[in-house]
């Protein structure tokens, strides 16, 4: 079981790629089996305004969220959150970059399905 929810991730990962244009972009899966161990990549373009990347993983049952503080220019591109056990159920994923005042950068937004593997045998 926990190599169909590996390659079950890998091919469901939405990938992003910086263009000069964006200071945000995340990778994500957007299916994956319960229980869930979600890892989300932000991939933030360096910016002295930089000053921390809130992701949150979101449900009408479920809710978890954490912020890393970010060193402006000198932080470094991507940085990774994971999110452990989260049940079965439909999530919106955000990441959001924030400035020194709290100020929304950027946001991404992704959906994401923790399925039963019961449901799918």
């Amino acid at each position: 079981m926990k190599r169909w929810t590996i390659l079950l991730g890998a091919l469901l990962v939405v990938a992003g790629s910086l263009r000069a244009d964006e200071r945000l972009t995340v990778e994500a899966p957007t299916v994956m089996l319960a229980p869930g161990h979600l890892v989300v990549e932000a991939l933030v373009e360096p910016d002295a305004s930089n000053k921390s990347i809130e992701v949150t993983a979101e449900s009408p049952e479920f809710y978890r969220s954490t912020e890393v503080a970010l060193a402006g220019g000198a932080s470094p591109r991507k940085t990774t959150f994971e999110f452990k056990d989260l049940p079965v159920g439909k999530y919106e994923i955000r990441a959001r970059l924030l400035d020194a005042k709290g100020d929304q950068r950027a946001v991404v937004v992704r959906t994401l399905d923790v399925i039963s593997y019961a449901r799918h045998r």
